[in-house]
């Protein structure tokens, strides 16, 4: 199925989810979207537009996961400015789940990154709040 302006999705019926390598959520890269769905046959539209939404205010969104990103090494050895998490960092996935409220947010390291940041930031957004991280986001390292 492809959905405007994103592209072309398919139904991954074991994950009950559409899915696919997308344009036009995040400007300089494609991004695995994924909605999660009861079935094949259910409505997409509420959705599609949720992710249109995500795409309009994606600079909000992402400078806040790299808020949240920078103050996980804040005033530790591996501190470093706002600005390199920015280029160390990258959206790569978003999940719509099947509430139409929830949303799985993923930051993938650059290819040459210090392994100290050598992995993946994962959120949970809801009502444009994070509210889980797989750091804790209430304090620094």
């Amino acid at each position: 199925m492809t959905i405007e302006p994103f592209g072309i999705i398919e139904f991954n019926k074991r994950d009950k989810e559409w899915f696919g390598l997308v344009n036009n959520i995040c400007p300089d890269n494609k991004v695995e979207l994924s909605l999660s769905v009861d079935n094949a046959d259910q409505d997409l539209s509420d959705k599609i537009e949720l992710v249109k939404k995500l795409a309009d205010d994606y600079e909000a969104i992402v400078i806040n996961l790299y808020d949240l990103a920078y103050k996980k090494y804040k005033d530790t050895e591996f501190e470093v400015t706002k600005e390199e998490i920015e280029k160390m960092y990258f959206l790569t996935a978003v999940n719509l789940k099947e509430d139409n409220e929830t949303w799985w947010l993923v930051l993938e390291p650059d290819f040459n990154v210090t392994s100290i940041y050598n992995h993946f930031l994962r959120f949970t957004m809801l009502d444009r709040k994070v509210i889980w991280a797989n750091f804790d986001i209430n304090t620094t390292a």
